[in-house]
């Protein structure tokens, strides 16, 4: 990718003074990183043990990301799952149940959240500490003896870094991502966008950022769900008219205002 791919963008073949072949490898990585940061296209999923009372987790420990790999929470969110000592699971997951809080806002709305002892978490929140990426639970897990409990982590993963011009892009071990073929130019436009830098040339290289910016727009477009979508009521208002006037008007009334 980072020669004769990058050469047909630059319009130059020259890898040993300008566009080195390692300053070509390093733009192609950053463009690689960059679209899976902009596309969520690389999640991975990662489960943290949970301690009784502790309610911070580094994730960018190993310990809890193995992979070394996190590069930040995907928009899906994580889920808090608690098995008793009957080998009863119970699950705390979705916006409702188990949302994200700024601390600002834990500070207003619940004031005595840094005081809690323990009991099943209600919300999560993100918090930078030096070279720590901590993720927290408010309140902090209370897990009985012989009882257990894990935080679900679905995360943006960085792509293996490349260093060979063979080498494939979205490699996972040994699988391949082929679903992201379509998109590979995208890193090579990303690349030409910041080497063209080099020659002090505004006009292309924003040129070849536009371009990058389009699969990211194909990318995320490709990701909505195709045909019509189903809208409901947040509330079934009539089942309330049902039981404020009795029996005799159904469920099903179009118009209840008319009965």
């Amino acid at each position: 990718m980072y020669s004769s791919a990058l050469t047909q963008e630059l319009g130059t073949d020259d890898s040993t003074r300008l566009f080195t072949d390692a300053r070509r490898k390093l733009a192609i990585n950053n463009g690689l990183e960059t679209f899976t940061d902009l596309t969520e296209c690389a999640i991975r999923q990662t489960t943290v043990t949970c301690s009784n009372g502790v309610a911070e987790y580094n994730l960018n420990s190993t310990v809890n990301i193995p992979g070394g790999d996190f590069l930040r929470l995907a928009s899906q969110g994580p889920e808090y799952h608690h098995t008793n000592p009957s080998s009863q699971i119970t699950y705390v997951a979705g916006p409702d149940s188990f949302p994200r809080r700024d601390i600002p806002w834990l500070n207003q709305y619940e004031p005595g959240w840094r005081s809690s002892t323990g009991g099943t978490p209600t919300a999560y929140y993100e918090r930078r500490d030096g070279g720590q990426y901590l993720l927290g639970l408010v309140p902090p897990p209370g897990i009985q003896t012989s009882a257990t409990a894990q935080i679900v982590v679905p995360y943006v993963a960085k792509p293996a870094v490349l260093t060979s011009d063979t080498d494939v892009p979205f490699t996972y071990g040994s699988t391949v991502r082929t679903d992201l073929t379509l998109y590979h130019q995208a890193a090579v436009h990303y690349g030409a966008y910041e080497l063209e830098k080099l020659r002090l040339n505004t006009e292309a290289s924003q040129a070849q950022l536009a371009q990058f910016h389009g699969y990211v727009e194909r990318y995320t477009r490709a990701r909505i769900p195709k045909g019509g979508q189903q809208m409901r009521m947040g509330r079934n208002y009539f089942a309330e008219v049902k039981g404020r006037r009795g029996a005799d008007v159904e469920q099903t009334v179009p118009y209840p205002w008319r009965t």
